[in-house]
């Protein structure tokens, strides 16, 4: 996962996340994340899960582990966000495609709205140090970078696919996963 940072901030794979964020109307905690790597070798950026504070609760009440606590995360309707933080400069047409991609069950009309979206907030080049929030509250997904507007995509499915690329049986970045998972127990002992 990583260590600590400057105050209020934990490091995942030398990039530092804030511990906690507001947006979609509730705070958020970082529950941990990892890095996504590109032939297992290149790292392309880190992931930071965001949970709210209520359903961090909810979750913590259930006593739900591994997949089942993977799977209540991504079907969650309560405030949650994957921050995307990049170690390198990317084209911006690569995120979108291998978002696009690893969605799986999403209507096609949906994931052509998402590849606008993504498209509009990330233009030609995403930059070394780039970063990507990917918001979700019911079945509406807000994306957004830290100097842009953001673009608000709606549609049931989305949200479960988008998290379940991360938090999945099979996920694109098994660190990521881990390193959710290990944050949330440390947070539920």
């Amino acid at each position: 996962l990583g260590g600590g940072g400057a105050a209020g901030e934990l490091v995942i794979d030398g990039l530092a996340f804030p511990q906690s964020l507001r947006t979609a109307g509730a705070t958020q905690q970082l529950m941990g994340g990892g890095t996504r790597y590109k032939y297992g070798a290149v790292k392309v950026y880190a992931v930071g899960v965001y949970l709210d504070s209520g359903g961090v609760a909810t979750l913590k009440r259930s006593g739900k582990r591994g997949q089942a606590l993977f799977d209540a995360v991504s079907g969650s309707r309560t405030a949650k966000t994957l921050l995307l933080r990049f170690h390198r400069s990317v084209g911006g047409k690569a995120v979108v495609d291998a978002l696009r991609d690893a969605l799986k069950g999403v209507s096609k009309p949906l994931v052509e709205r998402f590849e606008v979206a993504l498209k509009a907030v990330l233009g030609e080049l995403v930059a070394r140090g780039a970063q990507l929030y990917l918001t979700c509250k019911a079945d509406s997904l807000y994306v957004s970078d830290a100097a842009a507007p953001g673009q608000t995509v709606g549609g049931k499915g989305l949200c479960l696919a988008l998290f379940g690329v991360y938090l999945g049986k099979q996920p694109v970045s098994q660190a990521v996963k881990d390193g959710f998972e290990a944050g949330f127990a440390a947070l539920a002992a």
